[in-house]
C-alpha cells in the first residue's frame, strides 16, 4: 500500500513534467515520420527504415528517455531532501523502488502502444505491409525487458548523481543505445562493430523485435534476396544477454537504495 501511494505521487510529478510529452511520446512519433520521409526520398532503398524494421528500434531508443526522466525525478527528490524526509517513514527500500518503477513502467507501455500504432498508420499511408496483430502483441512483450532495464539504470543514476549531473551522464546512455542499438543503422552489415554491439542489451532487443515482426536484414544472400531475421542465428544468445542485464540492473538498484536508506538514517 505504501509503495502504491508513493507511486501515485510520482505519477503526478511525472505528468506535470513537459519533457514527458516531448521526449517520451512526441519524439518517437517524429522519428517514425522523419525516417519514412527519408525512405521515400531514397526510393525505398533504405531497408532498415521500413516500418517493420524501424518500429522495434524506435521503441528501444524511446525507452532511453524513461531512463532520463527516472534519474531526474529521483535526483531532484534527493537534492531537495524529499527522500531524506521519507526515510523517517516506515517505507522500506522495495517500497521506494516499486513507487518509482510503476509510473515509468506505465509510460513505457504507452510508448510501445504509440510506436506500434504510428507504425501501422504510416504503413497504411505508404501502402506497405505491416505486422499482424499477433506480431504486434509479441513485439510489445519482447520489448518489455529492455524497457525495465532502462528504468532500473535511471533509478540507479538518480541515486548516484544529483539533478545537475544526471542529465549529462544519462545522455551518454541515450547516445549509446542509438549508436550500438542498430535502431537506424545497419549493424548486421558492419562486421566487427555488430559483434561488439551484441554484448550490450540494446542491439539484442532490437534484433529479437525484428524476429517477431518478420523483418529482413540489410544485406542480400547469394541469390540477391533479403535475408529474414531468424531466432536460430543469435536468438538464444540475445535472450541470455538481456536476462543478465535485467538481473544486474535490478540488483544494483536494490543495493543502492538499501545503502542510501542506511546512510541517511
Amino acid at each position: 500500500m505504501r509503495s502504491l501511494i508513493f507511486a501515485k505521487r510520482n505519477l503526478k510529478e511525472m505528468i506535470r513534467d513537459p519533457f514527458l510529452y516531448i521526449f517520451c511520446i512526441g519524439f518517437p512519433i517524429v522519428m517514425i515520420v522523419l525516417f519514412q520521409i527519408i525512405l521515400n526520398y531514397t526510393n525505398g532503398s533504405t531497408n532498415i527504415f521500413e516500418p517493420k524494421n524501424l518500429i522495434p528500434g524506435v521503441m528501444m531508443f524511446s525507452y532511453s528517455f524513461l531512463m532520463l526522466m527516472t534519474s531526474l525525478l529521483i535526483s531532484k527528490d534527493k537534492t531537495q531532501s524529499f527522500l531524506k524526509r521519507l526515510y523517517t517513514s516506515p517505507m522500506k527500500a522495495h517500497d521506494y523502488i516499486i513507487g518509482y518503477f510503476i509510473p515509468y513502467f506505465i509510460i513505457g507501455l504507452l510508448q510501445s502502444i504509440v510506436c506500434i500504432i504510428m507504425g501501422y498508420i504510416v504503413s497504411i499511408i505508404r501502402g506497405v505491409e505491416f505486422i499482424s496483430f499477433l506480431s504486434a502483441i509479441l513485439l510489445f512483450l519482447t520489448m518489455i525487458p529492455i524497457m525495465i532495464i532502462n528504468i532500473f539504470i535511471g533509478m540507479s543514476l538518480g541515486i548516484l548523481l544529483n539533478d545537475k549531473t544526471a542529465p549529462g551522464v544519462t545522455s551518454v546512455f541515450i547516445s549509446l543505445s542509438g549508436i550500438i542499438g542498430g535502431a537506424w543503422m545497419p549493424l548486421d552489415a558492419m562486421g566487427g562493430f555488430e559483434v561488439f554491439s551484441r554484448f550490450f542489451p540494446f542491439h539484442p532487443s532490437v534484433y529479437l523485435g525484428r524476429i517477431v515482426t518478420n523483418s529482413y536484414h540489410s544485406y542480400l544472400d547469394e541469390s540477391g534476396n533479403l535475408i529474414p531475421y531468424s531466432f536460430k542465428e543469435n536468438g538464444m544468445l540475445f535472450i541470455i544477454i538481456i536476462a543478465i542485464y535485467l538481473i544486474i540492473s535490478l540488483l544494483i538498484t536494490i543495493i543502492l537504495f538499501n545503502r542510501r536508506l542506511k546512510s541517511d538514517n
